[in-house]
């Protein structure tokens, strides 16, 4: 069965009048962020320590002959759990979360489609449009100031944790100076 195209999924989507003139999705196989930096070194620690602390608990119940106490045994497994996410796991929800998301730019608004949660904002109420380009012409575009917190966790695969700051995001997108660019100039009372 082939997948609906970007524009057939947002379709049902758009207003009376409106116009899509560009779509795209983040790169699915960008999946380092700066804040990764940090965040590798810390659960890597994270992980490693969780796993020593659950195989020493059970190793001394195994090597006195008697079981280790059940609590410091359940102590540790959400531990163990959370260190595997933190480790991996975010780096395979970052790329299903990336495989079905769709960013989109019509003649009225910005919209990101993720799953069946659509996020938009007018063209006309975006309070600023912040780019941050790399060398290969790929980057963000930001629409309205992010709150310190939520540029910390922002695309790093834990970014549900402050996804509820409300403000719209196009990750990793190809030449997104020509993003900015449409965008700019759609908004009204452009110079």
């Amino acid at each position: 069965m082939d997948r609906p195209s970007r524009e057939a999924v947002l379709q049902p989507h758009l207003l009376r009048g409106e116009r899509i003139l560009w779509t795209g999705r983040p790169d699915s196989k960008r999946l380092f962020a700066l804040a990764d930096v940090f965040l590798v070194p810390f659960t890597l620690m994270w992980g490693g320590f969780a796993i020593f602390w659950e195989a020493a608990v059970i190793g001394i119940g195994a090597r006195s002959g008697r079981a280790a106490p059940s609590f410091f045994v359940l102590w540790g497994i959400p531990f163990v759990l959370i260190g595997q996410y933190l480790v991996w796991g975010r780096f395979i929800y970052k790329r299903w979360d990336r495989q079905r998301t769709v960013y989109a730019v019509t003649n009225q608004r910005v919209l990101t489609l993720r799953g069946h949660t659509l996020q938009s904002m007018f063209l006309n109420q975006l309070p600023t449009i912040n780019q941050t380009a790399r060398r290969d012409g790929s980057g963000t575009l930001d629409f309205g100031n992010l709150p310190f917190g939520y540029t910390f966790w922002a695309n790093t695969g834990m970014d549900w944790l402050s996804r509820r700051s409300g403000l719209l995001v196009f990750y990793d997108v190809q030449n997104v100076a020509n993003v900015y660019r449409l965008i700019a100039d759609q908004r009204p009372g452009r110079a």
